[in-house]
């Protein structure tokens, strides 16, 4: 019979579960776990990209009772229980396979390899080529003429040859194998005492499960006949069990189960959900096609005519032809599909753009802080009147997996768009060809479709609104300053410290060798474990998930470093100092200006909290105790005449949580202004704050910061070294003396339960849809981040506005003061010599009455040569 085609047929439930244990760990910025669905998409996606199925279908098992336990009570009886993260994803895997417009095959009664294999044998008997998509061996059984299986875990299609290869027998054979075998895995018993080289090597020679019991006598070895004879019975039974029915009546036919086209849109629209960044580029639906008009602007008063007919808003887009990151060429986008390049390298053009920058005309862009950057750096005035949807998206959803204008126009706007990475590998230059001007082009035009769509989301919420225009669009500038500037580098003290790391780094390696008694790589994670686990014999604490070798994470070398073994303390130094040479030491000075200036880039659009971090390089992450900190901070420098000036909120989270709970003991001791610490150590252990010790103020300051965090009793017993019992009753009487502060994260944490989300003193939203996960780690990971977000999110707003206030104040008071840092809660600015004592009052002031709260704000400040000093 001539084939009719190719049908695939996969088994959903196998592949499931291969995913979920193959991917561990993938999850999307509310915290669901993802790594089901990524693996089984991936899956299906090879195979219809590699195999072309004419047809193609999937079935899953369904229902926890089947024929078979109807056979055998105890069928299936040791399986685990489905994990809690893996239950939430299969809705979403069935969503996957409708959007491919795979027909899903489910039955009560029936498990899916009995669905599977009733359809195989009737496409194959229709005239069809059959492929069953599995890891399970059990389908080896019906691999035959028109039936093959092709492995998803091995990528290989297996016929009747390759199965005999494979599994030692002919596909025939491999239910005779399991009567004997059984299956530890679906509980099938088969007969005890007989594996499965004994159960192979009796059917290789008898044939079948009749004829080996027709001739048992002729068993050799005595003890597998003893076995065979007492279970017989339960030999046929396990057979039963393991075979695969073929006979079943399913009300489809195979002509029902041919390929149809995706729903792009319904894939998209999961993808985003999920966060597959490079699936959502993939399954980008059907674009309404608009007309677009994408041309060079040559002349200055073709640019003028321009913009005299254009209405408010404008979009507009910066892009360097160089890495420099100073503006060259530009894009203006009046309306929709229609864009105007500009050389900026003109000089007409660049008068005509200046005017328009400097006049009361809105711009916007996607990523003002970049374009104001790009302007500043070619001489061009920042845009006085300016919107943002970057920080749109940010705004309306600051945990989503990103904001880059590719990724919010393909969720937004279902369109995919060129990056200058794209487009150089194709074009290799950025000029003012059609090429570029479309590259260009698209980037403004795309900035004006996002902020039709995403201001009006905003503006109709107040708190939002709010935060956009008060905190985020003001803050842009300030930043965009403040990156321009940098800060300079003693390039002579990290050349010093390169040479001493260095030192250290080689004695440390000649340490550890001599502690392992011999030399390895000890960048690799496999020799170190060879020599900690198998040589050492150190206790193994952790296995990894993928290779389940034992685990050389940094968490297991502190651990073991902490039973005082030589080898992981040893490392750990290594580790530290090899990071801190390579990420700081050696990097910043590739990174310096002509005037020995290193500029960062701070991120508004990247922390759900709110707060600012930094990159390229981050400054935000050198550590602040430790002696090699210290001496990297020493390295950033003022310029000759001036110091650096450092402010800092002192305990702003703990003010705020007096704020924002209304606990009057801890809004009383914040206006006394006592120490804190102290203060809540004489009220839980009920003494004079004159005579807290050192070991209780240690305590109660653990429990201080710790309960913004959710701490357990667990962890504070392992931070103090008490027992589980004793932190309990610090945390008890912590509760007790400070009911306002119970009162107020109870309140939060019903909140979130009740709408999925947290807010700011301001309004910032945080949403926290994991505390609905049905996984007890990750609602319990959610509830503690609910409580904390509120807190740490009013402080990245309140250092925001800190930033705007005092940004305006300085530039009014015509200082020689310019901020060039922040990090967390301090602000790092470069003063002139003759200013610091005006600069010191006028920072200080502005920080500490920026906002009015409950409990007064206090701003430490001091200032130095270097960082370290103005730390010190």
């Amino acid at each position: 019979m001539a084939s009719r085609g190719s049908l695939y047929l996969i088994d959903g439930s196998n592949n499931l579960y291969r995913s979920y244990y193959a991917i561990r760990g993938l999850s999307n910025s509310a915290g669901m776990a993802t790594n089901a669905v990524y693996g089984f998409t991936q899956m299906l996606r090879k195979l219809v990209k590699d195999h072309k199925p004419d047809a193609l279908a999937v079935a899953f098992d369904v229902g926890a009772s089947t024929f078979r336990h109807e056979q055998f009570e105890d069928y299936k009886k040791d399986r685990r229980p489905m994990p809690d993260d893996l239950v939430p994803q299969i809705p979403l895997v069935y969503e996957v396979c409708r959007g491919f417009g795979l027909p899903i095959i489910t039955r009560e009664q029936f498990e899916a390899d009995d669905l599977i294999g009733s359809l195989a044998c009737k496409a194959r008997d229709a005239g069809y080529e059959v492929v069953i998509a599995t890891s399970d061996k059990d389908f080896f059984q019906m691999v035959g003429p028109g039936i093959r299986l092709y492995h998803t875990g091995r990528d290989i299609i297996y016929d009747e040859s390759g199965v005999t290869e494979v599994f030692g027998l002919s596909p025939k054979s491999v239910v005779d194998v399991m009567g004997i075998w059984g299956d530890s895995i679906d509980n099938i018993p088969g007969v005890p005492g007989i594996g499965e080289k004994g159960a192979k090597a009796l059917i290789s020679q008898f044939g079948s499960l009749e004829n080996l019991y027709e001739h048992i006598d002729e068993v050799p070895k005595p003890a597998q006949r003893k076995k065979l004879e007492e279970f017989r019975a339960q030999a046929f039974l396990s057979r039963d069990l393991a075979t695969i029915r073929c006979d079943l009546d399913i009300d489809v036919t195979v002509d029902q189960l041919t390929m149809t086209p995706p729903d792009r849109a319904a894939l998209h629209d999961l993808f985003t959900r999920m966060e597959f960044t490079t699936l959502l580029q993939e399954f980008l639906p059907q674009q309404e096609q608009i007309e677009t008009h994408y041309s060079l602007v040559g002349t200055g008063a073709g640019l003028q005519e321009v913009l005299d007919r254009s209405r408010e808003p404008i979009a507009i887009f910066v892009e360097s032809s160089t890495e420099g990151g100073k503006g060259e060429l530009a894009s203006i986008s009046p309306m929709r599909g229609e864009s105007w390049v500009l050389d900026l390298r003109d000089g007409d053009v660049r008068a005509v753009l200046a005017s328009s920058l400097s006049s009361s005309r809105l711009f916007i862009a996607h990523d003002m802080k970049a374009v104001m950057r790009a302007l500043a750096l070619s001489g061009l005035p920042m845009p006085s009147k300016y919107e943002d949807t970057m920080m749109l998206s940010y705004v309306i959803n600051p945990g989503a997996y990103g904001h880059e204008i590719e990724t919010v126009s393909r969720e937004r706007l279902k369109r995919d768009v060129l990056t200058r990475k794209e487009h150089l590998k194709k074009n290799k230059v950025l000029d003012t060809s059609v090429e570029s001007t479309g590259y260009l082009g698209e980037k403004s035009d795309i900035a004006l479709a996002l902020h039709e769509m995403l201001s009006p989301e905003v503006t109709k919420d107040p708190d939002l609104t709010r935060i956009y225009r008060e905190i985020e669009l003001p803050l842009i500038p300030v930043l965009a300053r403040m990156e321009e500037k940098g800060i300079r580098i003693d390039l002579g003290l990290l050349a010093d410290m390169s040479k001493t790391m260095g030192d250290q780094i080689a004695s440390l390696e000649i340490r550890i060798f001599k502690e392992a008694g011999e030399e390895f790589n000890i960048n690799s994670p496999t020799q170190l474990s060879t020599i900690l686990f198998d040589k050492l014999q150190y206790p193994s604490l952790k296995k990894t998930q993928k290779t389940k070798s034992s685990s050389t994470g940094v968490e297991v070398l502190k651990e073991l470093a902490s039973y005082g073994y030589a080898v992981p303390k040893l490392i750990l130094e290594h580790r530290e100092l090899h990071k801190l040479k390579s990420t700081y030491v050696d990097a910043l000075p590739v990174l310096v200006d002509e005037n020995r200036r290193v500029h960062t880039s701070f991120n508004q659009a990247v922390a759900a909290t709110g707060r600012l971090s930094s990159s390229d390089p981050n400054l935000q992450n050198i550590p602040i105790r430790t002696t090699q900190g210290k001496e990297i901070r020493r390295a950033f420098i003022a310029d000759e005449g001036n110091v650096l000036l450092a402010a800092d909120y002192s305990q702003i989270e703990l003010r705020i949580l007096a704020h924002m709970s209304g606990d009057e003991s801890l809004i009383e001791a914040f206006h006394r202004g006592v120490d804190i610490h102290r203060a809540t150590a004489a009220k839980i252990f009920n003494v004079h704050e004159a005579l807290v010790t050192h070991e209780q103020r240690r305590a109660s300051k653990t429990i201080n910061f710790g309960v913004l965090y959710g701490m357990s009793a667990f962890r504070l017993s392992q931070e103090l070294g008490i027992s589980g019992a004793e932190a309990k009753e610090f945390i008890v009487s912590y509760f007790a003396r400070y009911p306002g502060i119970r009162g107020f994260l109870d309140r939060t944490l019903e909140g979130a339960r009740a709408t999925g989300k947290v807010t700011t003193l301001f309004g910032r939203v945080r949403h926290i849809p994991e505390i609905y996960n049905r996984s007890f780690t990750i609602r319990s990971n959610a509830e503690r981040m609910a409580t904390n977000a509120p807190i740490q999110g009013t402080a990245a707003d309140l250092l925001k506005l800190a930033m705007i206030e005092l940004d305006r104040q300085l530039r009014a008071a015509a200082l020689d003061v310019v901020m060039l840092l922040t990090v967390h809660d301090e602000i790092v600015m470069e003063v002139g010599s003759n200013s610091v004592e005006a600069a010191q009052a006028l920072v200080k002031k502005t920080m500490e009455s920026v906002y009015p709260l409950a409990v007064p704000l206090a701003v430490e400040t001091c200032w130095g040569k270097s960082w370290f000093e103005a730390k010190e």
